[in-house]
């Protein structure tokens, strides 16, 4: 508004013309059939109230709109020039007076970034008669009753859940993290053009990864590298009764680059690795000291955890390594034991944890998401190590505090398996040189594109297994080089 200039009534036209062009490509819109559009007395209804001029020509669209005591200056004008359009404006005085029809789509508009408090009164009523109905819901810029960003003390109650969510220019931070993620349903980011100045202007610990990002970390192979230059890595873990973590973890760091890779294991692990992945060097914990195996092959970074059980050996073994000054991947039962042994003072500069939200808990204590999500943000600026919080839109937490979600990654991802094929691929970003906070943020967004590369050559997610995503990691390598 300020830097264009342009009118804030101009800038909402800009902004419902994108957000009707990005619904037009989602699978909730079929040409002429009936829309309700349900409208606050804000800038959201505002929207609203535009969008409702837009899709006249698109669609049989039913007006609602909130009773209230002051509508914004915005929203008075819409009304205005809906009115004049032609179109009938609804008031709601109770969540009956909303009319749904079973084939409608429901286009929510009722109240959105500027929303502190929990929805109360009439707003809450309606949310509720709303969610009563199973039809198609589209929010329009946040599912109403949600905040942008702390939902601690927010009544989840009255947020209406959206099918889709389409949010204007950028993504907030409530609709990529639990519990109000799910909320949203399918997110899209509908472009309204804000000044690219303003855009530079606004700080923020925040950011969204996507291809350019990683482009710019990615460094290419020389052609004259050995193997030597392409990094010695040393994993540790398979020691209980299981093996396939560890083997999942060695393929994904062969597959990522790692030039010579060393698998400290159990005698079980030890057979199984030599008979799927002959190119790994195998050494047997069972037979030799894990200090004296480090002292002699010098690895160039360290990984923990897979198959590593909490076992007072497994804890041994983890506290032999920590007192190496060597760049570190600590997973799985390493944060488990790290938890258990209280361990976290130990962490440093030199490790990446990689926690879902159990071992997340288990290492920070439980906590209500913001707050989760602050406690880590100071934990990684006092200690200097990483934290990737893997999930949907897993996070890299970097000493500097800032905080980056990343794009790539899909349901599939949800299987046994998947955590020790990212460990395999940080150990391996590591061993090439990659500084922790660069190898976490280039690890888990090729991690994440193998994932959805996996998924569309299974095209079901309950399909994808860990092995697929390792599949497709060259392919993933290859898409960023690009």
């Amino acid at each position: 508004i300020t830097h264009e200039p342009v009118a804030s009534a101009d800038l909402m036209e800009r902004a419902a013309h994108a957000w009707l062009m990005t619904y037009l490509d989602t699978d909730y819109f079929e040409y002429q059939s009936p829309v309700a559009i349900i409208c606050g007395p804000g800038n959201n209804g505002g929207d609203g109230l535009v969008l409702a001029r837009k899709l006249d020509i698109f669609h049989k669209v039913s007006v609602y709109l909130l009773k209230a005591e002051r509508y914004s200056e915005d929203n008075l004008l819409n009304q205005k020039r809906a009115l004049e359009r032609g179109l009938i404006i609804k008031r709601v005085e109770k969540p009956e007076d909303i009319i749904i029809q079973p084939d409608a789509v429901v286009i929510d508009a009722l109240y959105g970034t500027g929303l502190s408090r929990p929805l109360q009164g009439l707003a809450a009523e309606v949310v509720r008669y709303l969610k009563s109905f199973p039809n198609p819901k589209i929010a329009v810029d946040l599912p109403s009753g949600m905040f942008a960003d702390d939902n601690d003390s927010n009544d989840l109650e009255t947020i209406l859940p959206a099918h889709c969510t389409i949010t204007f220019q950028f993504p907030k931070l409530s609709l990529l993290m639990m519990p109000t993620g799910p909320l949203a349903g399918e997110l899209r980011i509908a472009d309204i053009g804000l000044h690219p100045h303003f855009i530079r202007k606004v700080a923020t610990p925040y950011y969204l990864m996507e291809q350019q990002d990683v482009i710019s970390l990615y460094k290419p192979r020389s052609p004259w590298i050995h193997k030597g230059q392409a990094g010695r890595g040393l994993l540790v873990g398979g020691i209980g009764r299981t093996s396939g973590a560890i083997i999942l973890s060695a393929e994904a760091a062969l597959r990522s680059g790692i030039g010579l890779l060393y698998v400290a294991c159990g005698t079980r692990a030890l057979t199984s690795i030599a008979t799927v992945r002959p190119e790994a060097i195998g050494i047997d914990l069972n037979q030799e000291d894990l200090s004296e195996v480090i002292s002699a092959i010098e690895p160039d970074v360290l990984a923990i955890g897979p198959g590593l059980g909490t076992s007072a050996e497994a804890a041994g073994l983890l506290d032999q390594l920590l007192e190496f000054e060597l760049p570190a991947v600590l997973d799985a039962d390493a944060l488990n034991l790290i938890a258990m042994h209280k361990w976290q003072s130990r962490l440093s500069t030199l490790h990446i944890l990689t926690p879902h939200p159990g071992e997340a808990a288990r290492l920070f204590g439980q906590k209500k998401p913001i707050e989760l999500h602050e406690h880590i943000r100071n934990f990684v600026q006092s200690s200097g190590s990483v934290v990737v919080y893997k999930g949907r839109y897993s996070r890299v937490y970097t000493p500097d505090r800032n905080v980056y979600f990343s794009s790539t990654g899909n349901a599939g991802m949800a299987t046994a398996g998947s955590g020790d094929v990212l460990t395999g691929v940080l150990l391996s970003l590591l061993s090439v040189g990659y500084s922790n906070s660069d190898a976490a943020r280039l690890g888990v967004y090729i991690h994440g594109m193998a994932g959805d590369f996996a998924l569309a050559d299974q095209t079901s997610p309950e399909s994808v297994i860990a092995s697929d995503i390792i599949s497709f990691l060259g392919k993933a390598f290859g898409h960023i080089q690009k």
